[in-house]
């Protein structure tokens, strides 16, 4: 059993996310109830909590605050912030002060649920997920996995949730992340790793476009041609007949077309 602690000014959110732990994890106990942040170092003095679920914004002391401070004596305490902030340097605070995750309000129950299940298995295995997060010397590593991944499986039916789970990040903070370290979204990434792919296929085979559009990940074979047309310029069938001549003799893996 897992000793929780939630940290939230507002009653009526205290009572829904007592509700959802209770209704959903019989190995949490909620261990008690702060309705500030200068209450909420007390009692996890007091109480000792495993997990700290701790709003940022709070009468007294905020969470952020709080969770500084809660971190010099419970180092290994494991805290997901809830905040209605929708800014990335706040997310970027918590990862600092060794956040778990990071919920946008009002966050639905199944984001909870899911946050909480990840928590639980990180401390059943004896691997805390946040170390894979970006605190200082694992910026480059997460985002090369994320690339890396991309690059490999961009013909397979991915999306912004399949790479934020394998990078072990929460969707809403992966978004904001990917595309502070990158410089672009992640979707756009995604459709020009795709795209350039397609170009290469366009020019040393003789698929057809229907073909090229599932190869690189598009089930909709119109959509292919109107995100290609999007980021060429030119139809695909125009492209193809526009380059017929002119071979590629690298693979899309080695180098892409389309700049970054």
């Amino acid at each position: 059993m897992y000793k929780l602690m939630i940290a939230e000014d507002e009653v009526l959110e205290r009572e829904a996310l007592k509700l959802i732990i209770k209704k959903n994890f019989n190995n949490l106990s909620i261990i008690g109830e702060a309705y500030d942040g200068e209450m909420a170092i007390h009692l996890a003095k007091k109480m000792r909590p495993d997990i700290i679920l701790m709003d940022i914004k709070m009468p007294v002391i905020d969470g952020l605050e709080a969770q500084k401070n809660i971190c010099e004596f419970l180092p290994n305490v494991k805290t997901i912030i809830l905040t209605a902030y929708d800014d990335f340097k706040y997310a970027q605070l918590g990862v600092k002060l060794h956040a778990f995750d990071y919920l946008l309000k009002p966050a639905k129950p199944s984001d909870i649920i899911e946050s909480l299940k990840k928590l639980i298995l990180s401390i059943n295995n004896n691997s805390d997920y946040m170390q894979k997060l970006p605190v200082v010397n694992n910026e480059d590593s997460i985002i090369d996995k994320a690339l890396k991944y991309i690059k490999s499986n961009y013909s397979e039916d991915i999306n912004l949730e399949t790479v934020a789970s394998y990078v072990h990040l929460n969707p809403q903070y992966f978004s904001r992340y990917f595309k502070s370290k990158v410089g672009m979204n992640f979707i756009d990434y995604l459709s020009k790793v795709r795209i350039n792919a397609a170009i290469f296929l366009l020019m040393n085979t003789e698929d057809n476009i229907n073909y090229i559009s599932l190869r690189v990940g598009y089930v909709d074979a119109a959509y292919f041609s109107k995100v290609f047309l999007k980021f060429v310029g030119v139809s695909p069938h125009r492209f193809r007949s526009q380059n017929k001549d002119n071979f590629l003799n690298y693979s899309v893996e080695d180098k892409f077309l389309i700049k970054f």
